[in-house]
């Protein structure tokens, strides 16, 4: 009986697959993900031409209108924009600014408390991580504390120059400012300045090849 059933199944599956193709799933996902580009776009400061961002995505902290993105940027699906002004009882002045043709990978996670500063043609992998704060600091009175309970600080802005490749699961921590024709290897977390047309890895990263 089970083998009657699965072969029932496999065979209208089958019919399906002819019906409902592969590509024709990548269409439809073209349109509505265009839709709602369109719609989401409302929430943020400033949004610029041909604008696409694949949902869903999510917005966090309260400060969308605090959020602007240049011309011809995408973003992927799943990731997260949080612009916090306000944290526990914490009150902040953030701002996060994406430039124009940058494409931001699925998955990725951009917060900010103070300023995060993205130039143009910014590529990303998946799983990139982009924050201005941390939970807390490392004293020995905070650690007896909930870290999602501790307060929010930050080192410094960061700032993301022009053509710009950071590779899936880069983390780019707090005060850092990387400069422009920067290569940035898979897996690495990046805690100081990196200067022009550099090739960095690790974690933390460390130049590894000048690209003069």
């Amino acid at each position: 009986m089970k083998r009657i059933l699965h072969h029932i199944a496999s065979m209208i599956v089958s019919l399906w697959s002819k019906i409902y193709t592969y590509s024709f799933r990548v269409r439809i996902k073209g349109w509505s993900d265009y839709l709602y580009s369109m719609w989401v776009c409302h929430f943020f400061g400033k949004v610029g031409k041909n604008v696409y961002i694949s949902r869903p995505i999510f917005l966090e902290g309260g400060g969308e209108k605090l959020i602007k993105i240049g011309e011809d940027t995408s973003i992927g699906h799943h990731t997260i924009l949080g612009c916090w002004v306000k944290y526990g009882d914490t009150s902040f002045t953030p701002e996060i600014i994406i430039g124009n043709k940058c494409s931001i990978g699925e998955y990725c996670h951009i917060t900010a408390i103070n300023r995060i500063r993205i130039g143009d043609g910014l590529l990303t992998g998946r799983f990139v991580y982009i924050g201005d704060n941390a939970h807390g600091g490392l004293s020995k009175e905070e650690s007896s504390i909930c870290p999602s309970r501790r307060n929010l600080t930050s080192k410094g802005e960061v700032v993301i120059g022009n053509n710009v490749w950071l590779g899936d699961k880069v983390a780019v921590l707090s005060g850092v400012h990387i400069g422009d024709n920067v290569i940035v290897g898979a897996n690495s977390v990046v805690t100081k300045d990196i200067p022009d047309n550099s090739m960095v890895a690790g974690a933390p990263a460390k130049i590894v090849k000048n690209l003069n």
